[in-house]
């Protein structure tokens, strides 16, 4: 584990204004009741459509998303204050919607182009629930688009483009940010921009200053290699007492090639600006290699992660089967529970944030079957859950939980 700090002068073409932190769904937080039936927003593909409706239930009955929710994609988006966000690339939007009784109303919109050229945003989350932080994978020429959005006055206050560094002359290939004190933390894969090939034999964050972006520094730890930035879902996360904890992705089916098939995958913690020497191997959990395909913090030093198993995945399609397990990890004792839920599709949740009494809640999307969402009692055991409310419809994949009040 090292740490290279760089001279090097780079482009920002806007700095960033504001202080960054990780807004939560738990119950840690006093509640606030929100109009009726808002409490939960719920988004779902169905039969290749989008739609979203909001609930104050997610444990009985049905959830009516089609005939009774909104049409359009929410599964990128965040909730604060009584208001919901939707990063809407198919019509290259930021929208703001206000969450009433009668369900959500849209009140502004930004277009992204007029953010940064093309407009595309992959990532949007809550900046200390004063802000929006938009961003993407690094570009051709290796930097970063991004757009700080103020939640106040919704407009742009910062955007631009952020230039990566490079190390021995691999380029950042895929990033995704958190904000923990001063400092920003760009999970990272770095390789060859061509061939997706020559990848780094370590996991890599790079790290600025914030809000200044300045004094970039690339942390490295060897506990492992693959990508630390996360797929659909932030590949780090910030605990209650300021650590941070990554996953790292190893898989062949994701590189197209194997060369880091053979490390483990771990979860790595970010202390005092710095990769420890703290390791929990999943890999060794289990007797045949395994990938992670998502993660999410619930709190109390309490993660779950969705794990395949390698050999269900001949092909890219498999990861959109029932080849997804989910299993609890808790950081704090290194202790590691394979849930017996049904396996399921848990890759293609892109926004997941439920936590209520102490209670993580997820959606459990079955290709071919039903989807449900489900309560897990955090650190109940392998059967610590209960089924709750079905989806209507058929071929039903929910893609967004979180709660709003």
């Amino acid at each position: 584990m090292y740490k290279n700090k760089l001279t090097k002068q780079f482009f920002i073409c806007t700095l960033l204004a504001a202080g960054l932190t990780l807004a939560s769904c738990d119950d840690e937080v006093d509640e606030v009741k929100g109009p009726e039936n808002t409490k939960y927003t719920v988004g779902a593909d169905v039969d290749g459509e989008g739609y979203y409706t909001t609930t104050d239930d997610l444990m009985t009955g049905t959830i009516s998303i089609v005939g009774s929710g909104s049409e359009g994609w929410a599964n990128l988006s965040v909730s604060v204050d009584g208001y919901m966000y939707i990063l809407n690339n198919t019509e290259g939007l930021t929208e703001k919607y206000e969450l009433t009784a009668t369900g959500p109303v849209l009140v502004d919109e930004i277009s992204n182009s007029a953010l940064t050229a093309g407009g595309f945003f992959r990532y949007i989350q809550s900046i200390n629930d004063s802000e929006l932080f938009l961003s993407t994978n690094p570009n051709d020429e290796g930097s970063v688009p991004y757009a700080i959005i103020d939640l106040e006055t919704f407009s742009a206050t910062s955007k631009g483009y952020l230039e990566m560094p490079t190390i021995n002359d691999k380029s950042n290939l895929w990033v995704n940010a958190v904000v923990q004190g001063g400092s920003m933390y760009f999970g990272s894969l770095y390789g060859d921009a061509a061939t997706w090939g020559q990848l780094a034999d370590s996991l890599v964050t790079v790290k600025y200053d914030y809000p200044s972006l300045t004094n970039p520094e690339i942390l490295v730890s060897t506990a492992s290699a693959g990508m630390t930035a996360g797929y659909r879902t932030n590949g780090s996360f910030v605990t209650e007492n300021g650590d941070i904890y990554q996953y790292n992705i190893t898989g062949s089916l994701w590189y197209g090639h194997d060369e880091v098939a053979d490390k483990p995958s771990v979860f790595v913690r970010i202390k005092d600006g710095d990769y420890d020497d703290y390791v929990l191997d999943i890999s060794a959990e289990f007797d045949e290699p395994i990938a992670i395909w998502n993660a999410w913090y619930a709190g109390d030093g309490i993660a779950y992660a969705n794990v395949t198993r390698v050999g269900d995945l001949a092909e890219w399609g498999d990861l959109s089967q029932n080849t997804g397990t989910l299993v609890e990890i808790n950081l704090e004792t290194k202790s590691v529970t394979e849930l017996n839920l049904p396996k399921a599709s848990f890759v293609n949740i892109f926004s997941l944030d439920c936590v209520t009494d102490g209670k993580f809640y997820i959606p459990v999307s079955m290709t071919g079957g039903d989807a449900n969402i489900y309560e897990i009692n955090r650190g109940g055991g392998a059967d610590g859950f209960t089924k709750g409310a079905k989806l209507d419809g058929s071929n039903v994949f929910v893609n967004a939980l979180f709660r709003n009040f």
